[in-house]
Order: C-alpha cells, then structure tokens, then sequence
C-alpha cells in the first residue's frame, strides 16, 4: 500500500489547519494515475498555453479521474460554456475526442475570476469544490510584459492569495501546486531548487501601487532591479506562497521557455508567440537579424508536453515537507542549448522544409546597442521599408515594416534573458523521475536528457508554420 504523507492538523484562527509533513516512502508503488483515480481536481490558467495541455494529458493518461474542475473567466459576452468548448475546439483535443470522447464531459467549467474578490465564485460552486477536490494547480497569470503594473500584480500576486484562501476552504486537500516560473529570480543568474527571498518587501509593493501605481515614470524606476513586472509579480506569487506554507501541503513546479509540443497527443502543437517561439521563427522569416546575446548564451526551452507531464507526476508523487519542495523543469543544467545554436537549427529546418529562402541569414549575435541597431537598420529595416513601397505600389497593404518593428520590440523585451545564460538546476526533478517506472516514463515523458535538439527543431518549426502562421 502506498504510505500517505503525514500531516497534523491543528486548529486555528478561521478553521485553518496547520501542515507539517514528511517525505513520502512508498512500500509499493503507485502509478501516478491511480494516485488520481477517482479524485477531482481543480485546475486555473485551462484557457492558456501550458493549461490546455495540461488538461488533454491530465484525461489522456488519468482515465479514471473523477472530475476537472477549470476556473474560467466570461468574456466579451461569451458564457464559461462556450468558452470551455473553445479550449477543445483546437486540434490538440483531436485524439482524445476520436478514442474517448466521453471524457471530455469530466471537465466543469467553474465561472470565476482571479483578478475579483473570492475569485467571484458563486456560494454553491464554492461549496462545491471545499467537498470534491482534492489537489488544486494553480497556473493562471498574465503573461504580457507590458501589462500594467498594478493589473500585473493584482492578476498575478493577489490572484494567487485569493487562490490559496479558497484552497484553505477545502476540506480533504492532499497538494497545492503553484506553476511558477523559472524567472521568478532571473536576477540570481544560477536558480536551485528552493524559495529564494525577495528583493522587494511585498507590503512595499502594495504601498507603492496604492501611491504611484498609475505614474508609468516611479513604476519603471521602481522596476528597474526586476527586468519587468512580469518577473517581479512571479518573485512575488512565490512569497505569497510562501507565507501560507504552514496552511497548506504545498509543491512549487518552476518551468523556464515554454515551446511547441514534442510528443503526444499532436508534436509540434503550439498556439503561443512568446520569446524564443517568436524569435527563431522570426530569424526565419528574415526578421531579427541580431539579438543582444554571445555564441555561449543558454537559451532555456523546454517543450509544453514535458511541463504538463512533469506537472501531473509532481501532484501526485512531489514531496510534502516541512519546507516547500521546489521542482524546476528545464534544460540549462542537463542539457543546455544556446540562442545562436537554437536559432541555427531552427533555420536550417525551416529551409530544409521549404518555408524559408535558402540564402536566409543567419542570426548574428552581439551586446553592442551600437552594433544590433545598426546591423538591424541595414538588414531589416531598409529592406522592409522598400518590400512595403513594392506592396503599396501593387495596391496591396503594406505590412512588412509593422513585422519588423514587433520583431525589435520583442527582441528588447526579452534582452535580459538572451545576454545573460541563467543556470537552472534540477537535481531534485531529475530525482523524481528517476522514481517513475517504465510504464509512467512513457506515459509522461519529462526527462530533458532525452531532449535531440535537431530532431526536436524539425518538430517545432513545422508546429509553429502549421499552427501559428497557418502554412503561410
């Protein structure tokens, strides 16, 4: 039988139960899908990225699950319903609705949202999940960079703290897992697997939003230290979760570049432009022509498929300690890839396929401003301006310089992670798959040492051309 994890409940304020724990000693084993069978879990973030997969591996891999539950926001209009069967009208749900298309209905939609109080849930669905769930996964969060800075934080920060006091509520809760990210503290340049303390002191962070969240100049002083808001409301989801660990049995998973599918259900999967998804694609269309970056720059990327997989085995198999157990999922420490060498295979891929010209340049790397602005001006801004006098003169939209000029803003968005190599290890993931048996290792493949980056470059540049730029 399987040991459960020890954990005393002592009373307190508002009912709240104190955890401590022990790590978990398995005298059989148990396949990470019979640890989910016949639970309910409740899942935020199902309409993003990471969450869809997440979801579609959760009912292919765990049959006998009960129920998932997905927090999701109404929008422009349309219902929590449409909205759910918007995340299943994708091709990525194609199998699983051809070999069991009844376990789609195991989803329930739950109409909420982070960013109000109580997540805006209504008493019975509250009740609802206090009496069903049993492990919470809390991903959702606004990825946009420039997004301001008191609605980062309240989506992000406050979003998570309204996350756990609902989790607090539930009544047989065995794991709380918080998806955080691996550049939660990109300032430390080399990021173990433990909470770090912050630079910033979140009651300073409050205050400061209540003073001066709307004057854009203090925010971007304020900032300057974090990189961007995103990654300083990241820093801070961690202390959020930090403070309640004694509430709740709580596990961290931090994964770095999220990139296009690599195996099941669909390789090559991605519905997402972000960082190194837009700039090797981008280096292929003949935009970006340098970044700020050197030859040894690690470009961390780890594949979606390999994130959800990791996530689901660390629900039902990451330690509950005394401490939070801390799981960083990437490739930096086991086995790195750089920006030019990603970018390189990228491009040969996409020639090889035909989708790109076969005298297309290669990504030039450089830290000089001088020398990216320059070198961009001449490689690509020239050339875009003249390709849009061609289109206008042919009565056609011009479009070439507004691509061009994204693919520069990107490129300065994301300069801190492409100038500097951040050293991610994950000894102690690496660990826990080691305890998977065969069976669960081809069930959740996650193991970034079995990652060949040509093969998986092929992967990842038709899946971008045939899900993002639609064969175009």
């Amino acid at each position: 039988m399987f040991c459960s994890i020890r954990c005393v409940v002592n009373s307190a304020r508002n009912g709240s139960r104190h955890y401590t724990g022990s790590r978990s000693l398995e005298t059989n084993y148990q396949r990470v899908a019979d640890y989910y069978a016949g639970k309910s879990v409740f899942v935020t973030g199902a309409t993003g990225f990471v969450g869809k997969v997440f979801i579609e591996r959760l009912l292919s891999n765990c049959k006998d699950i009960e129920n998932v539950f997905v927090l999701i926001r109404p929008k422009h209009g349309v219902d929590t319903e449409k909205r759910l069967q918007k995340i299943f009208d994708v091709p990525l749900f194609d199998k699983l609705k051809q070999t069991r298309p009844g376990d789609l209905k195991k989803v329930i939609p739950i109409k909420g949202d982070i960013a109000t109080s109580q997540l805006g849930l209504t008493p019975d669905d509250k009740e609802t999940l206090a009496d069903k769930v049993s492990v919470v996964f809390h991903s959702a969060a606004t990825v946009r960079f420039i997004e301001k800075f008191q609605d980062m934080i309240n989506i992000n920060v406050e979003g998570t703290q309204r996350v756990i006091d609902l989790s607090r509520s539930i009544r047989n809760l065995e794991k709380f897992v918080y998806i955080s990210t691996a550049f939660s503290n990109v300032h430390l340049h080399v990021l173990e697997e433990k909470l770090y303390s912050h630079t910033k002191e979140l009651s300073a962070v409050r205050q400061m939003i209540r003073d001066h969240g709307t004057d854009d100049t203090k925010v971007n002083e304020y900032i300057a230290d974090a990189i961007n808001t995103y990654t300083l409301s990241k820093g801070l989801c961690e202390e959020v979760v930090r403070q309640n660990k004694e509430y709740l049995p709580t596990i961290i998973v931090r994964p770095s570049m999220v990139t296009s599918m690599y195996h099941e259900p669909l390789p090559g999967w991605v519905d997402s432009w972000v960082s190194a998804t837009a700039v090797f694609s981008n280096v292929s269309r003949g935009l970006n022509p340098y970044i700020y970056s050197t030859e040894d720059v690690v470009c961390d990327i780890i594949p979606v498929d390999y994130v959800a997989n990791f996530i689901i085995i660390a629900g039902a198999k990451g330690a509950i300690t005394d401490d939070i157990s801390v799981y960083n999922i990437c490739s930096s420490s086991e086995n790195p890839i750089t920006w030019k060498g990603g970018s390189d295979l990228y491009l040969e891929q996409s020639k090889r396929l035909g989708y790109s010209n076969k005298n297309m340049r290669e990504m030039k790397v450089s830290k000089s401003k001088f020398v990216v602005n320059t070198m961009t001006f001449i490689l690509q801004t020239v050339p875009c301006f003249f390709a849009d006098v061609g289109l206008v003169l042919r009565g056609k939209k011009p479009r070439h310089f507004k691509e061009a000029f994204r693919s520069s803003l990107l490129r300065d968005i994301i300069r801190p992670a492409t100038s500097t190599s951040l050293l991610v290890k994950s000894k102690r993931t690496q660990a826990l798959i080691s305890t998977l048996d065969d069976h669960d290792k081809k069930s959740f493949p996650c193991d970034v040492n079995n990652i060949d980056w040509k093969e998986y470059s092929a992967i990842f540049c038709r899946g971008v051309r045939e899900f993002l730029l639609k064969g175009k």
